[in-house]
């Protein structure tokens, strides 16, 4: 008989299996996505899913639990300069964005979570800069506990991914996670790609490709969990 995947995801369980990993590895991911257009060519979900995939990823190797992801997100395409893609894109205030965070940490410490990894799959800003002063806000008030904001490029060398929107990166990290969810087909075949037009900042989406995003995300899972080995040590 096939063994099964050990479960991870909060939601999923039953309390005894949740405490039982409690126990061992207190640790909560919060994966933290938007619902924004990300071009013809990818999902209006796509920070999101990976935000989430990459959570479960990270803790079936170093251990915890990952909790439902959150799409709601501040700073969208919807309201960039220069850009026209007012459809297809949530978007809410910079003020309900930081009273989420803070009550969702204060909820994560009666739970009794030692580290809490708050995954950001949405990088604009401040929105970004929002969940970690909320960390850097909540690291003061519990010294005892830490939280982690980050997006996936910062433990990730610049050659591999960096900030970008439904680029090369973000559309291989889709690719890699839920290939069904792209069409590359949709891009232009004529012409450079463009934000004004396509959706897209950064390095061109057309060449991406599962491998590429396999890797992104093996090194991102590489790379964080050294750092929570190190947080461990310390907290739990």
């Amino acid at each position: 008989m096939k063994k099964k995947n050990k479960e991870v995801v909060y939601d999923r369980m039953r309390p005894k299996q949740i405490e039982e990993i409690l126990i061992e590895r207190p640790i909560a991911y919060l994966p933290w996505g938007a619902i924004e257009y990300h071009g013809n060519h990818n999902p209006t979900g796509l920070d999101t899913i990976k935000a989430f995939h990459l959570c479960i990823d990270l803790a079936k190797k170093v251990g915890g639990l990952v909790l439902p992801p959150i799409s709601l997100a501040a700073n969208l395409i919807k309201s960039y300069p220069g850009v026209n893609f007012p459809k297809h894109s949530l978007e809410f205030s910079e003020k309900l964005i930081r009273s989420i965070c803070q009550e969702y940490f204060e909820q994560l410490v009666e739970q009794e979570f030692k580290i809490v990894v708050l995954l950001s799959g949405h990088a604009g800003e401040p929105h970004l800069q929002i969940l970690r002063d909320v960390a850097d806000e909540f690291n003061k008030k519990y010294p005892n506990n830490y939280f982690w904001a980050l997006a996936e490029f910062d433990v990730l060398p610049d050659d591999l991914l960096v900030a970008n929107h439904s680029a090369l990166g973000e559309t291989s990290l889709q690719l890699y996670y839920a290939a069904e969810t792209v069409d590359l087909e949709s891009l232009p075949k004529d012409r450079e790609i463009s934000l004004e037009i396509d959706a897209v900042s950064g390095d061109d989406p057309r060449p991406s490709n599962s491998i590429r995003g396999k890797k992104i995300a093996d090194t991102f899972v590489k790379n964080a969990s050294e750092k929570l080995s190190i947080l461990i040590e310390k907290y739990i």
